[in-house]
């Protein structure tokens, strides 16, 4: 838009009109009764629809700067809006965000010409906006012109994450349009507008050569609906509709124009106000839905909003993404935009019609995610057809710390996998999402599918369909084999026994039972009685720890029955599967017997009757030394993601034998190097041995069926990370190692 920057420059927050309006409503407001009114009406229609999202915002007296900075952006949407109706000829008949509902009582209008002479000003406005070309205008200039009134620490209690043109032009395009001039279109969390902005371009391009003027404008008004809950957003809105209009209106012969964005709650959650247009009541039943739905946490919610969420929808549209809760709707941290889309497709979505979403990229794995792909609401199948993955690109800014993804879904569809999935990565120059075109030019995307990590299990973590070809390479690290000794009865301790041996050679010992995925499930204890195999140690042992080494003699007979060949070397009571390796600070270890494919980091214990003392892995189990905890941690965490996993599950339905160094040796383990990105997941996978513990009351068979929503979680990021960390085809990529802030 020529001259949208200067616009920001007079209107926005360090503009003079903004100091004047904003100082005049501060005064006014100390003795207004209507702006008073107002106010408190105000902000009780945002808390019961919002939340307290004034708690613990470092801004002094944030509710009042907000109702102003709210009134003020309101006020300068109006001028641009009136601009253009006295340069076209026409007139928007619902400027009032309430004009089509009953949700405010107030008319912003009337605080206007309490707070600032209107009149005053329009002749510079006019002046203004006549250098401006509006018909051919972006609408994308909104979003600027509304970040530099409201506060960055405002919009992101809000969830307001605005999208880029490019961004909505993709998810408008993944759309199965049959008929331009009859599909209708709804936005329920409309925002900005950029989403009807892009469908009504759409239907321009694609009608207008076909249709007058004036039947092109009927057809968008009568097709393309917004909603939100915002009153700004819903003035914002209803400017970016006009926008995307003009260039029709200035031919058209129009006097009055009804624009269909609507202030009220879409999900009808804290309100259910009628909608009224064309003065008759609009019982919205649309062929697309398309949006940015609110990224707000369950927690964050109202407390009123939550019970509203349970009494409605919860068990009526089996919303419970997490088994055994009862009482809430999911995980505190749980964004809400998956349960708002399921219900928007419940009340507004026609029969097999669609929708295109921008919702976070980590539900493909994470447990919040697990209500989108179990692609059903209720009994009606909801089949995710198409996904723009953005990977760790940053389509909203580096100051939005989440990553995003298009999801395209057809109802009363079948879901089949894998699903068609663009992988968008940064190309050679600056990435740039001004137009689905500009995207083209300055990204790389490849495409792909999106399988589940567990076949039979649809709801299970998505990776690429070539995941296992992403995981394979090189083992860089030896992978050794855990102690051997052939004589289980003698060389297992019971606990009564420890009074008839000295300790320095009874450790810590773990079997198949007790490794879980980033954790132990108790251990048992072992007489280790050599450090190495193969070593002569008996004078020592006789001397230092006599009473081991007269149980020892005890059981010579059995020891020395042993068939084994490696026993030829050695005393009489020589183990295999002992070096250097086995007393390093850490192991990542696994059970090579079985197919379970737990990955979990061993170093000491603190055990009741040994104190703290090394553990060591016993014959079941393979494992990769260290001396480095936070290359066993790396480790640890890509075993335990889902694409090594996947890996590890192929490699070895080639007939090897379970999870043998001959599978493990076939995985890209490279040496660890600190990065963002390895430090991160090493810490991640510590994260988890932390949560572990605390689950491991129980019996492991009652374990195994828990579903440990903090464990998830930390699991889902896991995932992101090496999905982002391999995207290249190697951890560390010869051109250096991509980190969460420049990839």
């Amino acid at each position: 838009m020529a001259g949208n920057t200067s616009i920001f420059s007079t209107w926005g927050r360090n503009s003079r009109l903004y100091e004047r309006y904003t100082s005049n409503a501060v005064e006014a407001l100390s003795s207004d009764e209507q702006l008073q009114e107002a106010q408190a009406e105000w902000e009780q229609f945002f808390t019961d629809s919002h939340g307290d999202i004034f708690n613990g915002l470092e801004i002094a007296n944030p509710r009042e700067s907000l109702f102003i900075d709210t009134l003020y952006y309101d006020f300068v949407v109006d001028q641009i809006i009136e601009f253009a109706e006295r340069q076209f000829g026409f007139q928007v008949v619902n400027q009032e965000t309430n004009y089509n509902t009953d949700a405010l009582s107030f008319s912003f209008q009337s605080l206007h010409d309490a707070i600032i002479d209107t009149d005053s000003i329009k002749r510079n406005i006019d002046e203004f906006l006549g250098k401006v070309d509006l018909v051919n205008s972006d609408s994308d200039f909104l979003r600027g012109l509304y970040e530099s009134i409201i506060s960055h620490e405002m919009r992101l209690q809000l969830g307001e994450y605005y999208t880029p043109r490019g961004v909505a032009e993709l998810s408008v395009g993944e759309l199965d349009i049959g008929d331009y001039e009859t599909d209708t279109f709804l936005d329920p969390g409309c925002g900005s507008g950029i989403f009807l902005a892009t469908c009504i371009d759409a239907k321009r391009d694609a009608l207008g050569d076909d249709l007058a003027a004036d039947a092109l404008v009927d057809v968008i008004t009568e097709t393309v609906y917004g909603i939100d809950l915002n009153p700004v957003a819903v003035k914002s809105a209803k400017l970016s509709y006009l926008l995307s209009l003009l260039p029709v209106l200035e031919e058209a012969d129009i006097d009055r124009l009804e624009i269909p964005v609507f202030l009220t709650d879409s999900l009808k959650l804290t309100r259910e106000d009628e909608i009224r247009y064309s003065g008759e009541s609009l019982n919205l039943t649309v062929d697309h839905l398309v949006g940015n739905p609110p990224w707000i946490t369950w927690g964050n919610l109202s407390e009123p909003v939550r019970d509203a969420w349970r009494e409605k929808y919860v068990k009526q549209l089996d919303l419970l993404p997490h088994h055994g809760v009862e009482t809430r709707l999911g995980h505190v941290n749980d964004d809400i935009s998956v349960p708002f889309i399921w219900v928007c497709v419940h009340h507004y979505l026609a029969e097999e019609g669609d929708a295109s979403f921008v919702l976070k990229r980590d539900i493909m794995k994470g447990p919040a995610g697990r209500l989108l792909r179990t692609q059903q609401v209720n009994s009606r199948l909801v089949a995710v057809r198409h996904i723009h993955d953005f990977n760790r690109l940053r389509p909203f800014g580096d100051d939005v710390g989440v990553h995003s993804a298009i999801y395209t879904m057809e109802a009363d569809e079948q879901p089949e996998f894998p699903i068609e999935t663009d992988s968008w990565k940064k190309g050679s120059g600056k990435p740039e999402f001004s137009t689905a075109d500009r995207m083209r030019d300055t990204l790389e995307h490849e495409e792909t599918g999106m399988i589940p990590v567990e076949e039979d299990e649809p709801s299970s973590s998505w990776v690429r369909e070539d995941a296992e070809n992403r995981a394979l390479g090189e083992c860089e690290h030896d992978i050794r084999h855990g102690v051997k000794d052939d004589a289980t009865d003698v060389y297992s301790i019971d606990r009564s026994q420890l009074a008839e041996l000295e300790h320095d050679h009874v450790y810590p010992y773990i079997k198949s039972k007790n490794v879980v995925k980033y954790g132990l499930f108790g251990h048992e204890l072992h007489l280790v009685p050599i450090k190495k195999a193969n070593e002569d140690n008996e004078t020592e042992m006789q001397n230092n720890c006599p009473k081991t080494y007269e149980y020892l003699e005890s059981h010579r007979q059995a020891l020395e029955d042993r068939s084994s060949t490696w026993l030829d070397k050695g005393t009489f009571y020589n183990v295999f599967g002992l070096g250097e390796y086995t007393w390093s600070d850490y192991k990542v270890v696994w059970c090579r017997l079985g197919f379970k494919p737990h990955f979990a980091v061993v170093s000491t214990v603190d055990d009741e009757d040994l104190g703290e003392k090394m553990v060591v892995p016993g014959d079941h189990f393979m494992f990769i030394s260290t001396d480095n905890e936070y290359e066993a941690h790396f480790l640890c965490g890509l075993l335990n993601s889902s694409i090594y996993q996947k890996s590890i599950k192929g490699i070895a339905s080639e007939g090897k034998s379970s999870l043998s160094k001959t599978v493990i040796s076939k995985l890209e383990l490279p040496e660890y190097r600190e990065t963002e990105d390895s430090k991160r997941l090493a810490e991640l996978s510590m994260e988890a041995h932390e949560i572990v513990p605390q689950h491991t009351d129980v019996s492991k068979r009652t374990y195994n069926k828990k579903n440990i929503e903090d464990l998830e979680v930390v699991q889902a990021e896991v995932d992101e990370l090496v999905e982002g960390m391999l995207s290249e085809g190697s951890l560390f990529p010869d051109v250096g190692q991509s980190t969460l802030a420049s990839y």
